[in-house]
């Protein structure tokens, strides 16, 4: 290795943005106050991690961008050719080869704009040995919400329901409907899986799941015969064998206690989804 690969990567003296196109810093970004997306929240977004400069699974993470923004008419995002090169650009400005990256399209005054943002990704390698800690959050039933299915900005019952679990010392929050139906749905910003002797189950879409990248590709790399979709009750949760909850930044989080519920740290079959999918 040279010496110019050891070095460490050079900070950027301000964080930088994509804005419509453009490469800026963030300071010198400028998006109206006044068009929808500021004023409603009309707007969609994705985030994704990039791994050694480059944004991991963008072409399905395009995908349902595409398919969210044709629901809340906006304009489609730029193909998935030139939304990499944005990204790529973006990180090396950044001095960022791994971090998440998040890509918003909201509703301008006149058409629609794009901003592209990064940070350094959420978790640290304490939080994987030692487990997520969920708190659950009681709620509506979202079975036929036309909204339930896509990212948007309209994002506050997640956030005031996240930032509650993590003043309550939790580092997630876990909605499951109002009795007496007990359905568990997901978290704030993930989705849960549980084990059952030795099948891994998730809740089925047709409760108003989003359709997380990460959680098809647990199904399709088990299989049917090891994974499928279930509908779960609170007790059905509280039973299981191992839990554990996924999205594209995370990957694979063991939970070791759900309110005052705790889980085996030894949890073989999420061991050996995290191997797979977290390196």
């Amino acid at each position: 290795m040279s010496r110019l690969e050891n070095m460490p990567a050079q900070t950027p003296a301000a964080p930088h943005v994509i804005l419509n196109g453009e490469l800026l810093p963030a300071a010198a970004a400028r998006v109206s106050p006044l068009g929808d997306g500021f004023m409603f929240g009309h707007g969609a977004f994705e985030t994704l991690r990039a791994r050694a400069g480059r944004a991991l699974h963008l072409d399905a993470h395009h995908a349902r961008l595409a398919a969210t923004c044709s629901a809340l008419d906006l304009a489609p995002p730029p193909p998935v050719a030139e939304l990499d090169l944005r990204i790529t650009r973006l990180l090396a400005a950044q001095g960022q080869p791994a971090a998440a990256v998040k890509i918003v399209r909201y509703r301008e005054l006149s058409g629609t704009g794009e901003l592209i943002t990064t940070r350094p990704l959420p978790v640290t390698a304490t939080d994987y040995l030692r487990g997520y800690r969920l708190k659950t959050f009681a709620c509506p039933p979202r079975a036929g919400r036309p909204l339930a299915a896509h990212k948007t900005l309209n994002y506050l019952e997640n956030l005031l329901a996240r930032r509650a679990a993590r003043e309550a010392g939790g580092d997630e929050a876990l909605f499951i409907t109002h009795a007496p139906d007990d359905l568990v749905l997901e978290g704030s910003a993930t989705t849960l899986f549980i084990v059952k002797g030795g099948v891994v189950l998730t809740p089925p879409l047709a409760l108003g799941i989003l359709p997380g990248i990460a959680r098809a590709r647990v199904l399709a790399h088990l299989g049917p015969e090891r994974a499928r979709e279930e509908t779960l009750s609170r007790e059905a949760l509280f039973a299981a064998d191992e839990v554990f909850v996924i999205n594209a930044l995370i990957g694979v989080m063991p939970v070791s206690r759900i309110d005052n519920r705790d889980f085996p740290s030894a949890a073989p079959v999420t061991a050996a989804l995290a191997d797979f999918f977290n390196h």
